[in-house]
């Protein structure tokens, strides 16, 4: 069983990960506004501590309040008796289509940055969205 603890520390490396790529992406000279992830359900990461510790992270770093936009696709299986592709409710959920649980995981454990959403920020002040 994962403490607490344990669990924020892991999204905080996560988080701090996620602004680094977003800063890297954007460059200097700009107000980073919004990032989109994708986190599958089988990727062992809290969305809530996640979304906490990057709240935390960018107000530490002078980013301001950038949104954390969190887009959470089901598990998907094929089953290796039919073939049938399918979105399981629970793991121990055999294939509907012939019953087998003989299957493999298509998608269900991703992490990854789907958009990074900024302004250029001028020297008069005003700013355009990117």
């Amino acid at each position: 069983m994962t403490s607490r603890r344990t669990e924020t520390v892991h999204e905080f490396s996560i988080a701090c990960g996620i602004l680094d790529t977003a800063e890297d992406a954007m460059g200097p000279g700009k107000r980073l506004l919004r990032v989109g992830l994708t986190i599958g359900p089988l990727s062992g990461i809290a969305a809530e501590s996640l979304e906490f510790c990057f709240s935390e992270i960018a107000q530490a770093r002078g980013l301001g309040a950038p949104a954390l936009d969190i887009a959470k696709p089901p598990v998907q299986a094929v089953c290796a008796s039919c073939r049938a592709q399918y979105a399981p409710a629970h793991l121990e959920e055999g294939c509907p289509g012939c019953g087998s649980h003989a299957r493999h995981i298509a998608s269900g454990f991703e992490c990854q940055i789907e958009t990074v959403t900024f302004e250029e920020i001028d020297i008069h002040g005003l700013s355009e969205p990117e």
